[in-house]
């Protein structure tokens, strides 16, 4: 009896891994796996090697990424989108000479596609030979006078050598084309704040209109406001910043120095001040200004205590070690 359970057992475990399905059988292929078949079976297509490209790209390996958009582009030598992006990824990985190699490159296949030459211009505009950032410029411009991207590039090109004038001109002419542009309207704002031109503030509020998400708009329109001594109006505004990214420091820090040093509200700055310390624990400045907040209210121990830890993350910084012997002289009397 005892052989015959001994038999049934295992015969039931034998039938079982029967049932149990082959671990190679039921293992996925992996993306990679699978392009690797599909180009086995069809080796002249330009597509599948850019999609195994940009598999490459995923994982950071570009030298191989390279390697199947040339492929790419040789099956298809008359289509410029591997090219183009065999550009981007060359610029990426700092290959500029073969970046500028292929973009030429294009300009023979394609000389109507503006965005070849923009990007050469984008290259020129990295080495600050602006005369040849024109010349690409114009040259999309030419082939697309609406282009927004041209004018903002000659307008970056000018900021650059100080034509303050012709930059501002042509940020506005990028604008005309694209309302929505955030950076052209950034920098708008930025050269109407530098001339004290209330400009800024509709640049700014246009570019935050754009994009709610981004703090330069918010945080530049609160130091215009900061610097024109709207205090109130800068004070909401770092306030917003704040509910908007919370772990941005700048914008407690800047309405605890409001209250500290221009209205003259010791107490109302310290709550901005720690908030800008738990942003970021590094912040120095903002635990020297909290400590002259704490001597102002007579709280010399607390004042001591953070012009030690703004010494202790910056020990040359003047400002804390003057204050730290200030306080301590005072309370050794």
């Amino acid at each position: 009896m005892k052989i015959l359970v001994l038999i049934f057992s295992i015969t039931i475990l034998i039938l079982s891994s029967c049932d149990l399905p082959s671990q190679s059988k039921t293992k996925k292929l992996s993306s990679l796996d699978e392009i690797n078949l599909q180009i086995e079976e069809n080796p002249t297509s330009a597509d599948l090697y850019q999609k195994r490209a940009n598999i490459y790209i995923k994982s950071s390996n570009f030298d191989r990424a390279i390697a199947d958009l040339n492929k790419a582009a040789n099956l298809e030598p008359d289509s410029i989108v591997y090219f183009m992006q065999l550009a981007d990824l060359f610029l990426q990985s700092g290959q500029m000479k073969n970046t500028i190699g292929v973009l030429k490159k294009v300009t023979k296949i394609d000389p109507t596609y503006p965005d070849a030459w923009l990007k050469l211009g984008e290259i020129n505009l990295m080495y600050k030979k602006y005369q040849d950032v024109f010349d690409h410029a114009n040259k999309a411009l030419e082939l697309d006078p609406y282009n927004d991207k041209a004018f903002f590039l000659k307008a970056y090109a000018y900021k650059e050598m100080k034509d303050t004038n012709s930059a501002i001109n042509n940020f506005q002419e990028c604008l005309k084309f694209n309302p929505q542009h955030y950076d052209a309207n950034i920098e708008l704002g930025i050269m109407f704040m530098s001339l004290k031109n209330e400009l800024a503030v509709s640049y700014f509020k246009n570019a935050i209109s754009i994009d709610t998400s981004k703090v330069d708009a918010y945080y530049n329109l609160g130091l215009y406001y900061q610097n024109s001594d709207q205090l109130n109006e800068a004070i909401a505004v770092y306030k917003q910043l704040g509910e908007v990214n919370p772990s941005f420091p700048s914008s407690y820090y800047n309405i605890g120095y409001i209250y500290l040093e221009l209205l003259n509200i010791s107490d109302m700055s310290i709550p901005y001040f720690t908030k800008a310390i738990n942003a970021n624990q590094q912040y120095f400045e903002a635990y020297y200004n909290r400590g002259l907040a704490y001597e102002k209210l007579g709280d010399v121990h607390n004042a001591q205590n953070d012009y030690k830890q703004a010494l202790n993350i910056n020990h040359n910084y003047v400002k804390a070690r003057n204050a730290l012997n200030r306080v301590e002289k005072n309370m050794s009397k």
